[in-house]
C-alpha cells in the first residue's frame, strides 16, 4: 500500500520510487533519498523532509502544506501546481526546479536557492524569501504581494506582470 501516514522513513533510500498519490502525511523523511522519485499527487502534508534528497523529483500537485523541507535538495524537481504553503523551505536547493502555479503562500524560503527556477503563475503571497537567490528565476505573473525579499538576489530574475503589493525589497 502507499500509506505511510506518521511512519518514520529518515535516511531511507527511495530514489526512483513510485509513490504516486502515496499517503506520507507528517512521515518523517529527514534525509531520505527520494532522488528522482515519483510523488506526483502524494500527500505530505506536515512531512518532515529536513536534508532529503529530492533532485529531480516528481512532485507535480503534491500536498506538502506545512512540511519542514529546510536544507533540502530539490534541483530540478518538478513541483507544478504543489501545494506548499507554510511549507518551510529555509536552505533549500531548488535550482532550475519547476514551481509553476504551485501555491508558496506563507513559506519560508529564506537564503534558498531558487536560480533559474521556474516559478510563473506561482502564488508567493506572504512568503519570506529573505536573502534567497533568486537569479534568472522566472516570476512572471507570480503572486507576490507581501512578500519578503530583504537582501534576495533578483539579477536577471523575470518579473514581468508580477504582483509586488506591499513587497519588501529592501537591502
Amino acid at each position: 500500500t502507499k500509506k505511510c501516514v506518521k511512519c518514520d522513513l529518515s535516511g531511507a533510500n527511495l530514489s526512483k520510487a513510485n509513490l504516486l498519490y502515496a499517503n506520507l502525511t507528517e512521515a518523517d523523511l529527514t534525509k531520505a533519498n527520494l532522488s528522482g522519485a515519483k510523488l506526483a499527487k502524494a500527500n505530505l502534508s506536515g512531512a518532515k523532509l529536513y536534508r532529503a534528497d529530492l533532485t529531480k523529483a516528481d512532485l507535480s500537485g503534491a500536498k506538502l502544506t506545512k512540511a519542514n523541507l529546510s536544507k533540502a535538495g530539490l534541483s530540478k524537481a518538478k513541483l507544478y501546481r504543489a501545494n506548499l504553503s507554510g511549507a518551510d523551505l529555509t536552505g533549500a536547493g531548488l535550482t532550475g526546479a519547476d514551481l509553476r502555479r504551485a501555491d508558496l503562500s506563507k513559506a519560508n524560503l529564506s537564503k534558498a536557492g531558487l536560480s533559474k527556477a521556474n516559478l510563473s503563475e506561482a502564488n508567493l503571497s506572504g512568503a519570506t524569501l529573505n536573502f534567497a537567490n533568486l537569479i534568472e528565476a522566472n516570476l512572471s505573473k507570480a503572486k507576490l504581494e507581501g512578500v519578503s525579499l530583504l537582501s534576495a538576489n533578483l539579477t536577471g530574475a523575470n518579473l514581468s506582470k508580477a504582483n509586488l503589493y506591499r513587497a519588501n525589497l529592501s537591502k
